[in-house]
């Protein structure tokens, strides 16, 4: 007599099923009720989740560990992705073409001028904040994109920092800001395509002031890159108590160089600046905050190792990882480091040395700079993936998700385009810079534009997905960064000045060719908040926090015919920057610390100003800033024209 399948035990069932191709499990659901329970079993789908886990090239996200806590609608959800994005990887591997996508696959509208900040929580909630502060939850999963499925007006500035702690219940939330704020969240929120029903909230459990560029959290411990009054100085925070030790900075500190990111891993805490990193020792950390002294003062402490990036210069954007991908086999131990420049997505690897004591933290070596992928056009936002697998880049014209595959012998490049979507009205819609949110897991990118378009693109959607039809924009370019609501009257790089017409003489001309009057010719210039001006340069571009002012500039700027370049004296915090002008070049050089105006007014006179400039010091320039300012300006004066 045949058996049929429905009358053997679960567990055998469950072991034909593991035999199948995961496309082949919902044929099997559509059969019968019976079946269709087992097809959706958390025992099914954990199986074939932990499977993938052993496989050390697969990403599966943070946030859905331990699988038994993760419900099993959410996990095959998960499989099938990893399924699905592997295939396009092989593709591309084969074929060395990226998948375009005809359109995306979902489309928020928000007010003109809105989004300004993005982040994902559990490839389902998107977190925006708007330009009036709003901070706006989003359900991906409701396909209507109607309206936020939360809100709140908490918030008194702009997100500079955000970390989120998972639970098999609800995320931690914590959120820093520019008005130097921090805000904590608890909001209940489903996995994707969970079925229990959403009820988020955006209500703070609890807020507290003094911290800014909130970058790092391990258990009670808070790491900001910033704090009140002085907004280069990286603190470790006890959330509970609030009491803080200053991470002091190494010997070979510059004092304008910033924190850019750190990382509390064990025993040890990385900090990420421009030109070196520095590791501290978590129990010097601990021994303060957990057994306070009698004495109220402040705390600081030293690195106890600083050590150079290897052979690259100084970096932008960089991002760690506490787990190194396989692809880079990296020895056990080993902390992965990110960053872009000149539009190169970059992985150093951070290698343990022997310990010297049982208990002692371990020195590290900076070895492998190895560059992982190269954007095209000018890049507005980046997203690395936690894993450092994959990366997300939303450019003037395109939304993309790179991917990083095993390494070579003896060969350069190990990263591929997966997919790119292509953004609609590139010449009068620009993207919010770092308005950008991505789960490498899932291959869900979401990229904010100046017109209130915020694009979903989804590298694995499922079968059906609409086409998205772009609603029309009004015919001009949207404000290029309203955290700098002024906008110049003319490019201050132009070949051609534009400004008011010099008198017979040239005002306050303190040296032939030189002239202190840049409030009267460029009164722009020195205006905080005005975009393209010296604070909105020194902060986005040299990476220093303002206040900054063009003290000193060469009159041949001044000239009616075209100039090759142009040049200027800049204060910031007190240090002397000369700053060198082309329409496609910007040099930065740093002048010796304790130089004052009259110090260059009197080298000019003797032509000794090379006396005073920092030697073999290359200052960082982060060209993305500066490439978005040209990208706008272009715009606008080609729809002028």
């Amino acid at each position: 007599m045949p058996i049929s399948m429905l009358d053997l035990p679960p567990k055998v069932v469950v072991q034909i099923l593991l035999a199948l191709d995961i496309y082949d499990i919902p044929c099997i659901r559509q059969t019968c009720k019976l079946l269709l329970a087992q097809t959706k079993s958390q025992e099914l789908w954990n199986t074939i989740a932990q499977r993938l886990l052993e496989d050390e090239e697969r990403i599966w996200p943070s946030w859905a560990l331990p699988l038994n806590d993760i419900p099993a609608e959410t996990v095959e959800d998960l499989v099938v992705r990893a399924k699905r994005l592997a295939i396009m990887q092989r593709n591309v591997d084969r074929s060395g073409n990226a998948e375009n996508q005809p359109s995306f696959q979902g489309l928020i509208l928000r007010p003109r001028d809105s989004p300004m900040w993005m982040h994902l929580i559990r490839g389902r909630w998107l977190l925006m904040q708007l330009q009036d502060f709003t901070l706006e939850l989003w359900d991906l999963d409701d396909k209507s994109y109607a309206r936020p499925a939360a809100t709140s007006s908490e918030l008194t500035g702009f997100v500079d920092g955000i970390m989120v702690t998972e639970s098999s219940a609800n995320p931690d939330i914590t959120i820093s800001t520019t008005s130097f704020e921090v805000y904590k969240f608890e909001p209940d929120l489903p996995f994707k395509s969970d079925l229990r029903p959403p009820r988020p909230t955006l209500t703070a459990v609890k807020s507290f002031k003094g911290y800014s560029l909130l970058k790092g959290k391990a258990g009670r411990l808070l790491a900001f890159a910033a704090s009140s009054g002085n907004s280069l100085r990286t603190c470790i925070v006890d959330e509970l108590t609030r009491g803080e030790v200053e991470l002091s900075g190494g010997p070979s500190l510059i004092k304008t160089e910033r924190t850019l990111d750190i990382l509390i891993e064990g025993r040890t805490i990385f900090v990420a600046k421009h030109r070196h990193l520095e590791l501290y020792a978590t129990a010097d950390v601990q021994q303060v905050l957990f057994h306070p002294r009698d004495d109220l003062g402040q705390y600081s402490i030293r690195p106890f190792q600083s050590l150079s990036y290897a052979d690259i210069s100084p970096i932008n954007h960089p991002q760690f990882h506490a787990n190194v991908p396989s692809y880079l086999q990296a020895p056990s131990g080993s902390i992965l480091l990110t960053h872009f420049i000149d539009n190169t997505w970059h992985a150093i690897i951070l290698q343990p040395q022997p310990q010297l004591a049982h208990d002692a933290p371990r020195n590290y070596e900076a070895v492998k700079a190895l560059p992982l992928s190269a954007s095209e056009g000018d890049i507005y936002g980046i997203s690395v993936g936690e894993g450092g697998c994959r990366c997300a880049t939303v450019g003037s014209n395109r939304l993309a998700v790179n991917y990083a595959k095993r390494w070579e012998k003896d060969v350069d490049e190990g990263c591929y385009t997966l997919i790119l979507w292509r953004i609609p009205d590139p010449e009068i819609d620009l993207p919010r810079p770092g308005c950008i949110a991505f789960d490498e897991a899932l291959g869900i990118c979401v990229a904010g534009m100046g017109s209130g378009r915020v694009w979903i693109g989804d590298a694995a959607p499922s079968r059906g997905t609409k086409k998205i039809v772009a609603p029309s924009i009004p015919d001009k370019v949207p404000h290029p960064d309203p955290r700098w609501p002024k906008l110049p009257p003319f490019y201050f790089w132009d070949k051609i000045y534009n400004g008011p017409h010099p008198d017979t003489s040239i005002r306050d001309e303190v040296v032939p060719g030189w002239s202190t009057a840049i409030d009267y010719y460029v009164p722009w210039r020195n205006e905080p908040g005005t975009y393209g001006g010296v604070n909105w340069f020194v902060e986005n571009v040299m990476g220093i926090p303002g206040p900054a002012r063009t003290v000193l500039f060469s009159t041949v700027l001044l000239s009616q015919e075209d100039i090759d370049r142009s040049f200027e004296f800049v204060d910031v915090h007190g240090r002397m920057f000369l700053l060198t002008n082309q329409r496609d070049y910007f040099g930065v050089r740093r002048l010796v610390d304790g130089t004052t105006l009259e110090d260059i007014i009197g080298r000019l006179r003797h032509r000794r100003l090379g006396d005073i400039l920092v030697e073999e010091e290359q200052w960082m320039s982060d060209y993305m800033a500066l490439d978005q300012h040209m990208q706008w300006w272009y715009s606008t004066t080609h729809q002028r024209k």
